[in-house]
């Protein structure tokens, strides 16, 4: 049988394979996506410097909205919040009457170095599958962003212990770990950067939004699709990617290719599978269950819970999930498992005399990942084969969230388009 040939065809579920197919239909390319059912539990995305560009490109600049959510930073001492009614100097000054100078300074240079990342990771990918060649190119983009380029891969607990005092250190070790779902030892300066100025924007929009936006273009702009459930298997030869074949029978190939996650029964080619050799960890979640119908007005919808480990407590929207929470946290650095009890005890110092239920849950396909190397190591996306691309945020950027979907599903898309000429 013949096979059907495409200029592009995308496997994968995430937000950053529908971007590429979006755009690149957009440009005329003849594109065809194998998408699953995706899973996230982020209902929003901060409207950093990469979604306002998507926005623009896609004509959704109707979509964001100014954000009422917060983040609120809670210690034995300290009640920090993060985009509630006081400005973050203010709130700093009340908690940290003697060090608040060195701290908003230290945060203001990790956001303009987010923002300036956010760009860079936004542009093109640098397109070899040589790892010297790549890095160096990213290199060269980080200093011409005027950003510091070798001091970025460090763990940011270096960064955090110029501030000196011990009581900040830890108050901005257990918010950025908070805040990024990994344990300090494993955080580099560069994803926190990320994270910090994502995580501090005023507006966001709605990711069922962004997702239905994206739907309508693809469709206006003629990409076709086939539920990633009917494919039965990729086919290569040597480094290259040959094509793809259904449950049917149906033989489809192209140009290039884009590879998100893969369903179990898919064999990767050799170079993603050696990416994924080890599988990284992915963080421990419960449900909180029997808690208030409305949530206590001390306590802001998403709150960083200091302690060992750091928890992560997202109340679900009041309607129609009231009464539940999400709790998360990373594994630490020496493997140890927190058990359900021990979490049990250090929420219970967040919530007296609440007679709350803690369920464990599985994680989504797309829940972050934590791994022990850190970016930037080399240009994202990253190849999988001669004519094809990696790229899944939850992998590659895991402590960045969805927006990283947002920023390396651009950059792929303008490797592609560098590739199809």
């Amino acid at each position: 049988m013949a096979a059907e040939h495409y200029d592009l065809i995308v496997i994968g579920a995430g937000l950053a394979e529908q971007i590429v197919a979006t755009l690149l239909a957009g440009q005329g390319y003849r594109v065809l996506s194998l998408p699953a059912a995706a899973q996230t539990d982020e209902e929003q995305l901060a409207c950093c410097p990469a979604l306002d560009k998507l926005l623009t490109n896609l004509e959704g600049e109707h979509l964001p909205r100014h954000s009422t959510d917060s983040w609120q930073l809670v210690t034995d001492d300290i009640r920090l919040e993060l985009g509630g009614p006081l400005p973050l100097a203010e709130e700093l000054r009340r908690e940290f009457p003697d060090h608040h100078s060195s701290i908003q300074a230290l945060l203001a240079r990790l956001d303009e170095w987010g923002h300036k990342l956010n760009l860079l990771l936004t542009s093109t990918a640098p397109d070899s599958s040589l790892r010297a060649i790549r890095f160096l190119t990213l290199y060269r983009r980080q200093l011409g962003h005027s950003l510091p380029a070798r001091r970025l891969q460090q763990p940011i607990k270096g960064l955090l212990a110029t501030l000196g005092a011990p009581e900040p250190q830890q108050a901005l070790t257990q918010l950025l770990s908070g805040l990024c779902l990994v344990t300090p030892a494993r955080l580099s300066i560069a994803e926190a950067a990320l994270k910090w100025h994502i995580a501090t924007r005023p507006q966001h929009i709605l990711v069922p939004e962004l997702t239905q936006l994206l739907t309508d273009r693809y469709a206006a702009a003629g990409g076709q699709s086939i539920p990633l459930d009917e494919l039965s298997e990729i086919k290569y030869t040597g480094k290259c990617l040959d094509g793809v074949s259904l449950l049917n029978g149906r033989c489809l190939s192209a140009r290039q290719f884009l590879v998100g996650s893969l369903p179990e029964h898919i064999e990767p080619h050799p170079a993603l599978a050696s990416a994924l050799a080890k599988p990284p960890d992915k963080p421990r979640r419960w449900t909180l269950t029997g808690l208030p119908l409305q949530r206590p007005p001390m306590l802001a919808r998403r709150i960083i819970l200091a302690g060992e480990p750091v928890l992560r407590l997202t109340w679900q929207q009041e309607s129609p999930s009231a009464g539940q929470a999400l709790v998360e946290v990373s594994r630490p650095a020496d493997q140890t498992v927190p058990n359900t009890e021990s979490v049990r005890r250090q929420l219970a110092s967040l919530l007296p005399f609440t007679d709350f239920e803690l369920t464990e849950t599985d994680c989504p396909s797309t829940v972050p990942v934590v791994h022990d190397s850190f970016w930037p190591r080399g240009g994202l996306p990253r190849p999988a084969a001669s004519n094809a691309l990696f790229c899944h945020g939850p992998h590659l950027l895991p402590s960045v969230g969805l927006n990283a979907d947002a920023m390396l599903g651009q950059a792929a898309a303008g490797t592609l388009q560098q590739r199809l000429g």
